[in-house]
């Protein structure tokens, strides 16, 4: 009886060394953190990117990210990791987006801009910051092709940054976009010409639309971007009765496309991939 007690003692030491030996191994694999890009763009500016991880080393695609409102999601490190200070909604949408296929690059505001106007984004200051994040991602990824996406006032730098760059855009995502100009309004934060006075429909890269029908933000009512559909693809969100109608160009609006992140993110990833994709959703 003691030889056999002796042995299952012996048995128990090794299962707790095996334990412990898988234990430190996944230890050290290695976590993966974004990557935090920072470029001199202009004489004492810098420009913020982010790069998610993990992501392919040869990607087919780069999706490069407007968010909206100013822009400033305030990207730097926290513990060593990179990360966002402030939500956008393609955070919101990072696991559908998340494709083998795909290498993902946020646009922060570059140091010297908090809040990025529309006349900053018709800038060639803001130009400037953009041809050398695009040279940035050409130089990692030459043989990939730049997808821009934009999101409410981000998609006046996704489109006017897709006629500047031509041949180099191989496609033009706009969520919720600024298709008219407005003016100075307590309720619009920016005011300006929005994509009004860009032929979206002469740009070599192929366009896709996406705006909620219910959009209750007074820069960006769903009949401007109906009367493009037209002549250019789109998907129209059949959203739900707008509840926080004191922000309505805030998160958790139907201009963030709330509670339908996921699905029109899919339909999205369908359309970049060459894929059937649904005009009306749901």
């Amino acid at each position: 009886m003691k030889a056999l007690h002796d042995k299952s003692e012996v048995f128990a030491q090794l299962i707790k060394i095996l334990i412990l030996t898988f234990a430190s191994f996944f230890a050290t694999l290695p976590s993966f953190a974004d990557e935090l890009i920072t470029l001199v763009t202009r004489p004492g500016v810098t420009q913020s990117l982010l790069l998610w991880e993990p992501h392919s080393q040869t990607p087919d695609t780069i999706l490069l990210l407007f968010p909206g409102g100013p822009g400033n999601v305030g990207l730097g490190l926290k513990d060593g990791r990179a990360e966002a200070a402030r939500p956008y909604i393609f955070s919101r949408q990072r696991e559908v987006l998340s494709q083998p296929q795909f290498a993902i690059v946020v646009v922060d505001a570059p140091s010297d801009v908090k809040d990025m106007s529309q006349e900053f984004r018709l800038s060639d200051r803001h130009t400037a910051d953009i041809a050398a994040a695009v040279l940035e991602i050409k130089t990692r990824f030459p043989k990939s092709k730049i997808v821009v996406l934009g999101h409410s006032r981000g998609t006046i730098s996704a489109g006017y940054t897709s006629r500047q760059m031509g041949e180099k855009i191989g496609g033009l995502v706009l969520f919720s976009g600024v298709y008219r100009a407005t003016k100075l309004d307590p309720q619009i934060s920016s005011s300006g010409p929005g994509l009004s006075e860009l032929d979206l429909g002469s740009l070599k890269a192929p366009t896709l639309i996406i705006h909620n029908t219910k959009d209750a933000c007074l820069a960006t009512p769903f009949k401007l971007a109906e009367e493009l559909s037209g002549r250019l693809a789109m998907i129209a969100v059949n959203g739900s009765d707008e509840t926080n109608t004191g922000a309505p160009c805030g998160p958790g609006t139907n201009h963030w496309f709330v509670g339908m992140e996921k699905v029109v993110g899919d339909e999205v990833v369908n359309w970049l991939q060459g894929k059937e994709w649904s005009r009306k959703v749901p």
